[in-house]
């Protein structure tokens, strides 16, 4: 490894920009085959930075969160309990309420709860 690529990966290490450090050479490889510019290769360099950091705060969003369990709304069982407004759980997914300010509140017997309510957590 060259002198120079060292001391980068140092830096990008200190830096604790870890995407970075993993993939600006395999990047700028792939910017030399394809003829990108000096911005179009910063630019996806830091795009999959910015991406990796938000995967990885939601990540500790929800371990901080200590969720009882981890389930998605694919996973819920229609069937039961028997009324149970599946439209208006399944609108509640699109988020659109967080646009809105709005707060939401789940009311339903013991154990109804937990599998709508961390799903929509995780959603959000």
């Amino acid at each position: 490894m060259k002198e120079q690529d060292q001391r980068l990966q140092e830096q990008l290490h200190q830096m604790r920009l870890r995407y970075l450090q993993e993939s600006y050479a395999p990047l700028a490889a792939e910017a030399a085959q394809k003829h990108w510019t000096h911005v179009d290769y910063l630019a996806r360099l830091i795009d999959g930075e910015t991406q990796t950091r938000h995967q990885r705060a939601v990540q500790r969003r929800i371990a901080a969160a200590r969720f009882p369990t981890i389930k998605l709304l694919e996973d819920f069982q229609w069937s039961w309990p028997k009324k149970i407004n599946r439209p208006q759980v399944q609108n509640l997914f699109r988020l659109a309420f967080v646009a809105d300010k709005a707060n939401v509140i789940l009311v339903g017997g013991v154990g109804i709860g937990i599998m709508p309510g961390t799903g929509l957590c995780r959603a959000v």
